[in-house]
């Protein structure tokens, strides 16, 4: 008998189709996981890259937000009249009615807009006032002259300077007397004749001087000397620095770097810093925060300023100068934006958002946002979050040693 040492029978076609399935199912699965640790991958870096965006961005706006009413005039030594903002969205947020004292911070409520390229319909925009709040050297420098006391030789104030960030002798600046026989006043001096309430630091003197004492009275006033552009402007435009915030959405006109990121949901837009510049009235534009669907504003009042109980408001605009320095005690700043990219794998859980005040599906004081009633696209596939940003200006005088 004959014994077959080898074989040349082979795998069958039924053999043949089972493996290749199993290889087709082992390869989906694998796939399917390796797509999902990618998409994965890709969603935690874009939310690291929002995280960062936003740590930094709403930190600059933060600072902003204390610093409302630094260098702030409260009165005039002789009437004034100044132009502010000559664009939207900040023409509404002018100056008020009547004294022109500039109010530290004001706002318009779920602005009406029909431009989303002007500012997003519905959101708040932002008004804040101070001397530090522009992008120039000269706005964050200040010094002071004091009164001379007789007997001296040829009395003249002269200003105290520091070994650094000094003003130069081209900067426009403004003079402020801060204390008036003992009492805070903070008024903004007016050269009697002229009317002129600003200059440059060369020519400080010709708006005014502290008066001059006798030795046997025992005083000595001071002038703040506050510096609000460093242009060399033949004149400023206000007597104070203002910055606005506002969404809006860039479109092809505007410079090359100023876009939306590609993995912004097409419904979001930008958070704008825009400086009101001292020549014109026109925006510098700075982006803050990408991928932005609202921003409402919240301020925490005291009324009366005697009050210890705080009520949320959205709304300011009928308080004066001296009502929001005396009563206004936290402003409170609501974002609703985007955080990474699209996800396909994941679903947003709620149809609503409060954005502001509330139990985080709605809000009282701030807004209840709605997404699909918006016309937000996709938006169950994009993780949203709600910035909160909570401020005490440092220089309104409810603020002050509290």
């Amino acid at each position: 008998m004959r014994v077959a040492l080898l074989s040349n029978k082979g795998f069958s076609l039924v053999e043949m189709v089972v493996v290749c399935l199993i290889f087709a199912v082992v390869i989906g699965i694998t796939g399917d996981a390796f797509n999902r640790i990618v998409s994965m991958s890709l969603s935690l870096n874009k939310s690291a890259e929002s995280n960062i965006s936003g740590v930094v961005g709403l930190q600059l706006m933060r600072s902003d937000l204390q610093a409302a009413g630094y260098g702030l005039p409260w009165s005039f030594s002789k009437a004034i009249t100044y132009d502010e903002a000559t664009t939207q969205p900040g023409l509404g947020m002018g100056m008020s009615a009547g004294d022109y004292v500039p109010r530290a911070v004001i706002s318009i409520n779920n602005i009406s807009s029909g431009a989303q390229d002007v500012v997003f319909d519905k959101t708040d925009t932002l008004a804040i006032r101070g001397q530090t709040l522009a992008t120039n050297s000269a706005s964050k420098c200040w010094t002071y002259v004091e009164s001379q006391v007789l007997p001296t030789v040829n009395p003249t104030p002269h200003p105290v300077g520091w070994k650094s960030e000094n003003l130069q002798n081209s900067h426009n600046v403004i003079m402020i007397a801060g204390v008036v026989n003992m009492a805070p006043v903070n008024q903004l001096i007016v050269n009697d004749a002229t009317g002129k309430w600003n200059t440059t630091f060369d020519n400080y003197s010709t708006l005014g001087k502290p008066p001059v004492y006798n030795d046997a009275e025992k005083k000595s006033d001071a002038y703040i000397i506050y510096g609000v552009s460093d242009a060399g402007l033949a004149s400023l435009r206000m007597p104070f620095n203002r910055a606005d915030y506002y969404v809006r959405r860039p479109t092809s006109a505007d410079a090359a770097w100023f876009r939306m990121p590609q993995r912004c949901n097409p419904a979001t837009g930008l958070l704008i810093k825009g400086v009101v510049n001292q020549n014109n009235g026109n925006y510098t534009e700075i982006p803050v925060l990408e991928c932005v669907l609202d921003m409402q504003v919240v301020y925490s009042v005291r009324n009366p300023p005697s009050s210890a109980t705080l009520t949320d408001v959205s709304d300011i605009s009928a308080l004066s100068a001296q009502d929001i320095r005396e009563q206004l005690k936290e402003i409170k700043v609501y974002l609703l934006a985007q955080d990474g990219g699209r996800d396909r794998n994941y679903t947003y859980p709620n149809a609503t958002v409060g954005v502001g005040p509330g139990n985080g599906l709605t809000s009282g004081s701030g807004s209840t946002y709605d997404f699909a009633g918006r016309g937000v696209p996709e938006w169950q596939n994009y993780h949203w979050r709600v910035y909160q940003i909570v401020a005490r200006p440092n220089n309104l005088v409810g603020n002050v040693a509290q």
